[in-house]
């Protein structure tokens, strides 16, 4: 039987370095990523088609209305969603495909996604005592975002129990320490390879 493409849900506590990790992937592996749609404006060198297709409210809400989105939600106070064609079209091609996500998202891809392998990136071993994982995440994204309101920081931080709790419903758990990149990268490359010569894994496809 010949190897299928495979779908991965990837996510973790906000400045694990989820993009840096995809991107890395797709240098190597030419990998789909399945890129959101949001209605909030650019950020610093955010490009439009590669780091999110940005649109406005109206034009989100007529796409959501239409039945465009496999999944969408309102983070933040910003929508956001992921077309159906960004995953089915490169599926068709045999393509494989990344899903960046939060772990509200992963919630909703288990329910609407079969055949999906999910794996949670974290900054520590996930035995860490939780203080550490929030520590190291915390100046992770001071790093990033040194003008971060305190409100915001602190709802990022409350992102890392959720994440911390879902980690037993993940296939894989993937450590990215702070100059382990191509560690993490590697590790992914093996978790698709594996699972693309898994005849027994159900084809991913969307439910209805």
């Amino acid at each position: 039987m010949s190897e299928r493409p495979v779908v991965l849900v990837l996510h973790g506590p906000s400045g694990v370095g989820k993009d840096s990790i995809i991107d890395r992937l797709r240098e190597r592996t030419g990998i789909h990523r399945a890129t959101s749609t949001t209605d909030r404006p650019p950020r610093g060198d955010e490009r439009h088609g590669v780091h999110y297709h940005f649109v406005c409210t109206s034009e989100f809400e007529r796409r959501r209305d239409d039945g465009h989105f496999a999944e969408h939600a309102r983070v933040y106070g910003q929508w956001k969603g992921l077309a159906r064609s960004e995953i089915e079209e490169p599926l068709s091609h045999g393509q494989d495909v990344i899903i960046r996500t939060d772990v509200n998202g992963a919630r909703t891809w288990r329910e609407r996604l079969e055949g999906a392998v999910f794996v949670v990136i974290l900054a520590e071993e996930p035995d860490a005592p939780a203080d550490a994982h929030r520590a190291t995440t915390r100046q992770r994204i001071l790093n990033r975002e040194p003008g971060i309101s305190a409100a915001d920081l602190a709802a990022r931080l409350r992102e890392v129990d959720e994440e911390l709790a879902d980690v037993p419903n993940n296939d894989h758990v993937v450590v990215n320490k702070g100059d382990g990149l191509d560690e993490a990268v590697d590790e992914l490359q093996r978790i698709i390879a594996k699972a693309r010569a898994n005849s027994s894994r159900p084809a991913p496809r969307l439910r209805a």
